[in-house]
């Protein structure tokens, strides 16, 4: 059976100029400074660490419009949206992470598979089955809690500290602060036939490893294909010179008559057109009932006539910046072949396509 796959992992980009964020972090409890936290730019190569007063100094050469990511093990990952509008020193208060495994409610089924089992559907589902995320690998699973609900037939995970990820085709290092991941089953079981949806949440941070002398063609061929590589061909309307082709009820169409594009600020807006004979009514119990149109409509993507995928849009709109990078994103869901893709074929958000 098919599965709809959600991803959110949380960066955008934005703008062309050097820009700066300074801060200290504080424990919120005791008020004193935090050395050692690890700040940086969601799903770039961009970091800095604090100094024995929690400061730090963060400088890009260009905008971004992506949430600045603390990270301290102990405490609770903290977000600040749109960092670069702050023109003095934030200051940012860390909760100490409570939360243990133990004091989750679980059920019986928490009995029904092993941690190995579990963790090797982790894996498949969180790095992706390509080449690329088969080279991975995640050098601290042991901060990996994971349990199995029965009663919801779910796997559930999350990571007690940053997950370290080596990706040796690639030639990056990926820190994962892994706040949510859900499995979801139609019945108690681990086998993918019976998966209807998975998700996974959390912030990204990429140090390239390649000593100088960086993979370029196993990079862009990550590229080509991906969900970015989709959305800058949707963005410039470049269908056909990107090899791919829109289908809707099986049928090629043109894209241009379903995905509407204008400009609107930095970004484009695209505005999705429903097929001609969609309905909107749905029928309960004798009555009719208005309906999602674009949460049922699914735009079938062919990419060089043999990676198929499929898009749904529950909004019927969404932004694309210059990078190919969309919001809102939960507004937003691949499955097929785009839907495959996961953290082993990730490529930082500052990646740039070289020819």
């Amino acid at each position: 059976m098919k599965t709809i796959v959600c991803v959110f992992v949380f960066f955008f980009t934005l703008g062309c100029f050097a820009q700066q964020v300074s801060g200290y972090i504080y424990d919120s409890k005791e008020n004193f400074p935090l050395e050692g936290a690890f700040v940086y730019i969601d799903g770039t190569t961009y970091a800095v660490s604090t100094d024995a007063r929690g400061f730090f100094m963060l400088t890009m050469p260009e905008k971004i419009n992506a949430p600045l990511v603390v990270s301290y093990v102990g405490y609770e990952l903290f977000r600040v949206e749109n960092p670069f509008s702050y023109d003095k020193p934030i200051k940012i208060m860390l909760k100490e992470n409570v939360i243990t495994l133990d004091e989750v409610v679980i059920n019986k089924g928490r009995e029904l598979f092993s941690r190995r089992q579990m963790l090797k559907a982790f894996r498949k589902h969180f790095l992706g089955t390509s080449k690329y995320a088969k080279s991975c690998r995640i050098e601290n699973e042991d901060a990996i809690k994971i349990y199995y609900d029965a009663g919801t037939n779910q796997l559930k995970a999350w990571s007690a500290s940053p997950l370290r990820i080596v990706n040796k085709q690639l030639q990056y290092n990926i820190t994962f602060d892994l706040t949510e991941f859900t499995l979801n089953y139609n019945t108690t079981t681990l086998s993918d036939a019976y998966l209807e949806s998975s998700f996974f949440a959390g912030g990204t941070f990429f140090t390239d490893i390649s000593g100088g002398k960086p993979p370029i063609r196993k990079r862009n061929t990550a590229y080509t294909g991906s969900q970015v590589h989709f959305m800058k061909t949707v963005a410039s309307g470049n269908w056909e010179n990107e090899k791919y082709q829109l289908y809707i009820d099986k049928f090629p169409v043109y894209p241009a008559n379903y995905f509407k594009v204008k400009d609107t600020l930095d970004y484009k807006k695209v505005n999705l057109v429903l097929p001609e004979k969609k309905s909107n009514i749905v029928m309960a119990g004798g009555r009719q009932l208005p309906v999602n149109k674009f949460a049922t409509t699914r735009y079938t993507i062919l990419r060089d006539k043999k990676e198929q995928s499929f898009i749904i849009c529950s909004n019927g709109y969404f932004y694309i910046d210059k990078d190919g990078l969309f919001f809102p994103i939960d507004g937003v869901v691949f499955g097929g072949y785009l839907g495959e893709l996961k953290v082993g074929d990730m490529l930082p958000a500052n990646f740039s396509y070289k020819e």
